[in-house]
């Protein structure tokens, strides 16, 4: 044998040995710390358990708080519409001239229910009438506002009607 041959075999034996310590150490090892580091994850996990239900039962009180300060009744949400409009236009001396019946529009499994009504009044006084409703029911968005200057012949003066459009998803 000549040592042209024996350095392959040498260099051979060494691969083969590599490969082996491969397969029965370096590779369990990473196993193992793979595991080792999906179990610490999991063992987090369980120890924020108890922190993140009680952030949830805060969020849950806060929750309920706010659904208590939106003043809903047991009545229909188209009677507590009408209600809050009527209560916060006659604090604010606006008339109310149409509360129009919802109009439906089903798109695949969502219902949109869309509210019309006709405001008369001051433009700012309109506005804090309409405010309340996006901000403190569960009535939905306001979707349009069309403010039009209206002329009454019978007074000869002009007035400010407002049409607006609320709409909620069920």
């Amino acid at each position: 044998m000549g040592i042209s041959t024996k350095n392959k075999m040498l260099l051979a034996g060494i691969m083969i040995m590599m490969f082996i310590s491969y397969q029965f150490s370096i590779k369990k090892t990473i196993d193992t710390r793979r595991e080792y580091l999906q179990l610490k994850s999991e063992y987090q996990k369980v120890n924020d358990l108890p922190k993140r239900l009680s952030v949830l039962i805060q969020k849950e009180k806060h929750y309920d708080s706010i659904l208590s300060q939106m003043d809903m009744g047991n009545t229909s949400v188209q009677n507590n519409l009408l209600r809050i409009i009527n209560r916060e236009a006659e604090d604010k001396n606006v008339k109310v001239m149409a509360f129009n019946k919802p109009h439906v529009d089903i798109q695949g499994q969502n219902q949109y229910y869309t509210y019309s009504f006709s405001l008369n009044g001051n433009y700012t006084d309109i506005l804090k009438v309409i405010h309340p409703i996006e901000q403190k029911g569960n009535f939905g968005e306001i979707i349009h506002a069309d403010f039009q200057k209206k002329k009454d012949y019978r007074t000869k003066k002009l007035t400010l009607e407002a049409t607006i459009f609320v709409q909620q998803l069920r």
